[in-house]
């Protein structure tokens, strides 16, 4: 029981990071979007956005190691994982490491958007300066300005003027002769936040096509990256109002004629709570359903289907069994990993 008890403060703990990651990089794109101009220090983006970056690395190297070995690393003594990687702020060498990875994925290497996005987080020199310039920021050059007032001589390698470089690089991709001022900010702040956007989606698929279920199920809000077309760049649609999938969504009744047919080739169990010493439901039995080898997972509890995993609450637009009147308040079970077993 303590085991499961671990394991499930585990998976909690990973979407706790995932949500923070995608919060830190949405806000950072919210600002750079909101900027009038690319002149300013872009300290708080900077920051914003290499904390996002530096958390979805980690969390995909975790995952990878899980689904990987069937552990994640532990952290003896003075052994610490993320010391090959800087401490853990070596980004572009995290990224770098999941790139090798993704080469003996053979999932990775068929399908062709996939290959594409790889190609881009490789080779692509702005993404690779800009994964450059947020390691730097995040190794050392996160209080350059405080380090600026108490030393003698002049620093090197300023973060947030290589920024504002790499922003106005885009300036050569057009004629900004035929421009306002006001347009040419406009487009290169939009081409560098498209170039952010594009690593990200890259990044994401790790999730979807590159760590089996263990990534399927943990992707998160990185769903609305996983899905993005090319022309839909630059448009930020994940920066409008997000849906509360545990009030906006509602459960499928059993009899709905989408859940019958998916139970049809589904598999399925029913637990009951004389075989779970800390039941957490006011009624006796739930059944557990495992559908598409474990890709979308399950719970009917009494008349109402909830989902299990974030693929299935997307799938379906249903929420999670949390959401259930019948479960105590402040009580979880593990409800996933039975269905996974199946």
């Amino acid at each position: 029981m303590e085991n499961n008890t671990l394991e499930i403060e585990k998976v909690d703990a990973i979407g706790e990071e995932i949500e923070a990651s995608f919060n830190f990089i949405k806000e950072g794109i919210r600002m750079l979007n909101n900027q009038k101009s690319a002149i300013l220090s872009n300290h708080v983006p900077l920051q914003l956005l290499s904390s996002g970056f530096e958390r979805l690395a980690k969390i995909l190297l975790l995952l990878k190691e899980k689904h990987t070995t069937g552990n994640y690393p532990i952290i003896e003594k003075k052994k610490n994982y993320f010391f090959q990687f800087d401490n853990g702020h070596g980004i572009n060498k995290m990224i770098d490491e999941l790139i090798l990875y993704a080469e003996t994925v053979q999932l990775m290497n068929e399908i062709p958007m996939v290959i594409e996005d790889l190609v881009f987080i490789k080779k692509d020199n702005r993404f690779r300066e800009f994964l450059d310039i947020i390691t730097d920021f995040s190794k050392q050059q996160r209080y350059y300005y405080i380090d600026t007032i108490v030393k003698k001589e002049k620093q090197e390698n300023n973060s947030f003027i290589r920024f504002k470089t790499l922003i106005y690089s885009y300036s050569k991709d057009v004629d900004v002769t035929t421009m306002t001022y006001d347009e040419e900010e406009r487009y290169i702040l939009k081409s560098i936040i498209i170039t952010v956007e594009k690593g990200v989606r890259a990044i994401s698929r790790f999730f979807t096509h590159g760590l089996g279920n263990e990534g399927k199920k943990h992707y998160g809000d990185f769903g609305g990256f996983i899905l993005m077309r090319d022309e839909d760049l630059g448009k930020l649609k994940y920066l409008a109002p997000k849906i509360d999938t545990q009030k906006d969504y509602l459960p499928l009744n059993k009899t709905d004629l989408q859940f019958i047919n998916i139970k049809t080739y589904s598999k399925t169990k029913i637990i009951c709570s004389s075989d779970y010493p800390n039941w957490p439901f006011l009624i006796d039995s739930i059944e557990v359903i495992n559908y598409n080898n474990g890709a979308y997972c399950l719970a009917q509890i009494k008349d109402e289907v909830f989902a299990l995993n974030g693929s299935a609450v997307g799938y379906l637009k249903i929420p999670n069994y949390s959401a259930s009147k019948y479960l105590i308040p402040k009580q979880n079970m593990d409800l996933l990993s039975i269905a996974q077993k199946l």
